[in-house]
């Protein structure tokens, strides 16, 4: 079957687990949500290539394993999927709403309400402001809830209560709040966006409401004082009172945010933290070491139970700045496993020759380097430039010659972004003058050394500077 016919099907099966596999064939046998025997059989037939890892079958298979009797007819074939694919999500549904009390809750008092059931509307209310009043996370997904209850609640008064004063003013202080942490928050995010993508966003509203954030009643909300911090601080990274305030509201409120908001503030200060250290100021690999520590000890960092790789990468870096070698190598092999799998042998194999190169262990670096092709494009331009270096400090001038040519062409042949064939190419360009420049020929370093500052786009300067002097 090809990749375009049923792909939604076929993308969604490949995500499910044994348990939910146990639990969809429970849906599939009850007659509420099924009345033909043929859409479970499919299941049943297509989740055993899953499970397996083997390839799915072709369209005529199928529809020959399921109808046997019938003649293949495409149009029914792809109905019976359409079926089940849409009986999957309704299992999808019932798994997160049942993994929601709150929404649960909720969605049980509009159904009180429309059935003018009052005692168990009024039942259900109170559990669930037990439940929001109970719960410790005091964040946007929090004030939501807490709007979508005062909300049903003023419906509710509407309809059944009209001599009662109504809960508006309430819902307004609610819905502010719930504004401004959701826009302070969205407006941080735009500020990282900003950064990597070279873009311009327009922040809306936000500047007009700043001076009313600054009251005090707002400011001692933790989550509309934390982002407000941290609006400040990625605005202007010159900011650091207010990056010292969000951390220490931080450090005494985290309990009120969830695993995933906490990874966003932790990005966030290890971002600025990288701006300070750019900006030279050298006191702020430590702290950026320490955030990214103290996020892996919490899991923080984490997502789904991985890793990211370039977070990974990034951790590398900052520990060979502060030649944290011994924590760093104990990192790298404890956080393997934790790597996408696709990624994992070379995204290792990259970092530890970068740990061999800083300790000045070339042959080390060789062993690492020569044997892995790098899916990631970058990596494999750095670990590439890396080899560069390593010929050039071991006097290795023939592979050093062969490599610089072979890299050419690799940028040549590639798809990459200007920036990054402008700057190695440059690093090539380099390296050959330098290797051409007689060993006493002061004026040609100086006009060498000259033209290497003067360079827009290298990210070896710092290198080939090392090399002519």
């Amino acid at each position: 079957m090809s990749n375009v016919e049923n792909y939604k099907l076929y993308e969604t099966l490949k995500t499910i687990d044994k348990k939910e596999v146990l639990q969809i064939k429970r849906i599939l046998r009850s007659p509420f949500f099924v009345l033909r025997n043929d859409v479970g059989d499919l299941f049943e037939y297509l989740i055993k290539f899953h499970l397996k890892s083997k390839p799915f079958p072709q369209k005529e298979k199928v529809f020959e394993k399921v109808f046997p009797e019938k003649k293949f007819d495409y149009t029914l074939l792809r109905g019976t999927m359409s079926d089940l694919y849409e009986l999957i999500e309704e299992y999808f549904l019932i798994k997160k709403r049942r993994g929601d009390k709150i929404k649960t809750r909720h969605l049980l008092a509009e159904i009180y309400r429309q059935r003018n059931l009052s005692k168990s509307y009024q039942s259900v209310v109170k559990k669930t402001e037990k439940i929001l009043d109970g719960q410790p996370l005091r964040n946007e997904f929090y004030y939501r809830q807490l709007l979508n209850f005062q909300i049903e609640e003023k419906e509710f008064q509407v309809k059944n209560q009209r001599t009662k004063t109504f809960n508006l003013a309430e819902i307004s202080e609610t819905m502010d709040v719930l504004y401004l942490i959701q826009k302070l928050k969205h407006t941080c995010t735009q500020f990282t966006h900003q950064k990597v993508f070279k873009t311009n966003y327009d922040f809306g509203l936000l500047p007009n409401f700043l001076e009313s954030i600054e009251q005090e009643r707002y400011l001692k909300i933790p989550a509309v004082a934390i982002y407000y911090y941290c609006y400040r601080f990625l605005n202007n990274p010159d900011e650091v009172d207010f990056f010292e305030k969000f951390k220490t509201l931080l450090s005494k409120n985290k309990e009120q945010f969830d695993d995933l908001e906490m990874r966003g503030f932790y990005l966030f200060a290890i971002n600025f933290c990288i701006r300070k250290l750019n900006q030279g100021d050298r006191k702020y690999s430590h702290e950026i070491l320490e955030w990214y520590q103290n996020g892996l000890q919490l899991n923080y960092l984490l997502e789904n139970g991985k890793l990211s790789r370039f977070t990974y990468n990034n951790i590398v870096a900052v520990g060979i700045l502060l030649k944290e070698f011994d924590w760093l190598e104990n990192f790298i092999s404890t956080y393997a496993e934790k790597l996408d799998p696709d990624y994992r042998d070379s995204t290792v194999s990259f970092n530890n020759a970068r740990i061999a190169y800083s300790r000045e262990n070339y042959g080390e670096v060789m062993t690492h380097l020569q044997n892995v092709e790098f899916k990631d494009l970058v990596n494999n331009l750095i670990a590439k430039t890396m080899l560069i270096k390593v010929y050039y400090e071991l006097e290795e001038y023939d592979l050093l010659f062969s490599h610089l040519d072979s890299f050419q062409i690799y940028i040549r042949r590639k798809e990459v972004s200007d920036f990054h064939r402008m700057n190695f190419m440059n690093i090539i360009r380099f390296v050959k003058k330098i290797i051409a420049l007689p060993e006493m020929d002061k004026k040609g370093r100086k006009t060498l050394r000259n033209e290497i500052e003067a360079e827009e786009v290298l990210t070896e300067r710092e290198w080939l500077l090392s090399k002519v002097l």
